[in-house]
């Protein structure tokens, strides 16, 4: 089920999505007169076909997408001259014809936001939770320096009204480590707060440490073949309780596995199909932590390594403790005891952490929990609703728009932050599979608006540079010449290749089942 689930969902959204780019194409060359000559539901051979006029519908084997093919649109076919055939058309109306393409993936963005306004939707709550709220001053969060607290509720960031988690996300993100201003209630009061991002990991993305608040334990991830695996529980999980505590937090839930080594404990976790009691016993885990300032930053960071990590690095020698390589990792983490509290350097990897080293050793059962975020209701008034459904298209166009300037400034990790066919079909997946249809709908409105802004680029081989082409075409009053024009989109189509088997490479790195086996 979960699997077809995940099939459907990719299926549905990047085909619906590339069919209403193809339908606006279709539609523009009707309404400036250019005829098409095939209009496809999907790719290769068609198993129905039916002639409408001059167009050749039809539905394919594969109903992914779908392709709009025009008349005279081919420069290396003869063409009568005649004005219904796309390239012996007027330059404004191609332009008309291939601007409607990304211009119908905006309308259905808009649409697709409009329904879910009035229909209804949950999202992340804009109260937060910093998990870092117990750690030491030097070791806080931004958030939590500037005064911010678990509960608060984030109503405004620099006069923006602030609606859900995301709408801080993006506040944050797109800071560019200048200090913002919070507007925050607590207790009945309205509060003012003054925070400055930073970056704190390897993503290149700026962060206050806060997550959305919740009251619920969920298991965010399961390590393969730990105690946990082998007991039964699995990703998404929702912690109830443990031998009948209930859990609220996941520091609390981590605090009471940490301190139950070798003792049986009844984890009753919630799913889809009902409540579920798991018994399983923590194992002894030790854990060494190394805290110390960042050399180009400044920020103090900690390394947190577990037996596993140690020993996983270990063996390939890709491990020093102050300058040593010790071959048993229970060597190593004897020599690490004796080093307790005092200042050291571990490199791992080639990478070097120096500062204090902490050892503690706790039961560990090979789960990552994280607060399962309380969701709010967001729904509104056929007016408000319209107005929210223009509103949130240009925010998260500025938002995209600014997201690939850092990318190009190399503010923001590539790796980390761009998404191709395959990791999009995850996250569709992973949206419908365990979120339901209509943030499923919610995202299909924002992959359809992506699909628009790239489709604008300035890029050869899409619909951007065409309209860049027939522009100067219309401005010179003759098209450039076809030598020009082949060796533009030639280079494009090179460059679109190299960058399509780096994004496909890296969203295959990024799956859960690669990551697991580079580790």
């Amino acid at each position: 089920m979960m699997t077809l689930t995940y099939i459907l969902a990719a299926v549905v959204l990047l085909g619906l999505c590339i069919f209403v780019h193809e339908l606006g194409h279709l539609l523009g060359g009707k309404m400036v007169g250019i005829k098409a000559e095939v209009f496809s539901l999907g790719y290769g051979k068609g198993f129905f076909k039916k002639k409408i006029g001059d167009t050749t519908y039809q539905v394919t084997l594969i109903p992914f997408g779908g392709y709009c093919k025009f008349y005279g649109e081919d420069p290396s076919e003869d063409r009568s001259g005649q004005g219904f055939e796309f390239l012996s058309a007027h330059p404004l109306k191609r332009m008309v014809t291939v601007a409607m393409g990304p211009l119908f993936n905006l309308f259905f963005g808009i649409l697709l936001f409009f329904v879910m306004n009035l229909a209804g939707y949950t999202q992340e709550t804009n109260r937060v939770y910093l998990p870092e709220q117990a750690a030491p001053a030097e070791a806080a969060s931004p958030a939590y320096k500037a005064g911010l607290r678990t509960g608060d509720e984030v109503v405004g960031i620099g006069g923006k009204t602030i609606r859900g988690f995301t709408d801080i996300q993006s506040a944050v993100i797109f800071s560019e480590g200048r200090e913002l201003d919070f507007t925050v209630k607590r207790a009945g009061e309205t509060l003012a707060f003054k925070v400055r991002p930073e970056v704190r990991d390897g993503s290149g993305r700026y962060t206050i440490g806060i997550a959305p608040f919740g009251d619920r334990v969920l298991i965010a991830g399961v390590l393969e073949g730990d105690v946990a695996a082998k007991a039964g529980l699995e990703e998404m999980d929702e912690v109830e309780s443990v031998d009948g505590v209930e859990m609220t937090d996941p520091l609390k839930f981590t605090e009471y596995i940490k301190t139950r080594t070798g003792e049986k404990v009844v984890i009753a976790v919630k799913r889809k199909d009902g409540v579920r009691e798991i018994p399983l016993v923590p194992r002894l885990n030790t854990l060494a932590a190394v805290t110390g300032k960042n050399a180009s930053t400044g920020a103090n960071e900690q390394a947190v390594f577990d037996t596993g990590m140690l020993r996983a690095a270990q063996e390939k020698n890709f491990i020093r403790f102050n300058g040593n390589i010790y071959p048993q990792v229970e060597n190593l983490i004897a020599e690490m005891k004796k080093m307790n509290g005092r200042e050291v350097s571990l490199e791992v990897d080639k990478t070097v952490y120096k500062g204090t080293l902490a050892v503690e050793e706790r039961g560990f059962i090979g789960v990552f929990p994280a607060l399962a975020p309380e969701m709010v209701l967001v729904k509104y008034s056929p007016g408000e609703g319209f107005i929210q459904a223009l509103v949130e298209p240009y925010d998260f166009i500025v938002m995209n728009l600014q997201g690939m300037g850092m990318l190009f400034s190399g503010e923001m990790d590539v790796r980390e932050n761009v998404s191709g066919p395959i990791r999009i079909a995850k996250i569709a997946g992973d949206v419908a599979y365990y979120k339901g249809a209509a943030a499923f709908i919610i995202l299909m409105a924002k992959i359809s608006i992506i699909l628009m802004v790239m489709n604008l680029l300035p890029i050869p081989a899409v619909d951007g540079s065409h309209l860049i082409f027939f522009f100067v075409e219309l401005v010179r009053g003759k098209p450039l010449s076809q030598k020009v024009m082949e060796r533009i989109q030639t280079a494009g189509v090179v460059i679109l290749i190299i960058l399509g088997v780096f994004i496909i490479i890296n969203d295959i790195s990024m799956l859960p089942a690669v990551q697991k086996l580079l580790n």
